[in-house]
């Protein structure tokens, strides 16, 4: 079962919180609209939104460092929005969790089905996997996710060789 609860409340928070939702059902109308006109809903929506991602990689530091990286990821938006947690940190990879996912959210409003949730979230995380195309020396990979009943988010960057 799918646990997803938003703690932070402030007026920003809730505003930018609003945004993601709506983010959130893009990528699930764009998956859905895929099979409607007989595509393959998956392939569809991951090359779209890893597209995305690959437009996003201008908003993050060009840099080999993961410490540098999480600087710049781990802004107050992130930690408001997210309720990210960095867990750990070395010179060859960084660990963080979200405990909370507005798009989640948004996507429990939408439906009920727990696997097309499971879908539309592992689509929804090739956005930070485009990212992640553009660096040479950084990878990431989502080892946990709240879109497949997991408790938290767990996002792991490390330095491109790593990648487990």
């Amino acid at each position: 079962m799918i646990q997803n609860n938003a703690k932070i409340n402030d007026t920003l928070s809730k505003e930018i919180r609003k945004a993601n939702e709506t983010r959130g059902m893009w990528y699930y109308q764009l998956v859905k609209a895929a099979g409607r006109y007989g595509l393959d809903e998956e392939a569809y929506a991951r090359s779209a939104i890893r597209k995305l991602g690959n437009l996003y990689r201008k908003n993050y530091p060009d840099t080999d460092s993961i410490s540098q990286f999480m600087g710049a990821f781990m802004n107050d938006q992130t930690i408001k929005q997210f309720h990210a947690e960095l867990v750990s940190m070395t010179d060859e990879e960084a660990i963080v969790h979200f405990h909370y996912c507005p798009m989640c959210g948004a996507w429990t409003k939408l439906t009920e089905d727990e696997k097309e949730i499971g879908l539309i979230c592992d689509c929804a995380m090739d956005v930070d996997r485009g990212v992640f195309d553009l660096y040479d020396h950084i990878g990431f990979k989502l080892e946990r996710a709240i879109g497949t009943g997991d408790g938290v988010c767990e996002l792991h960057f490390v330095k491109k060789g790593s990648v487990k």
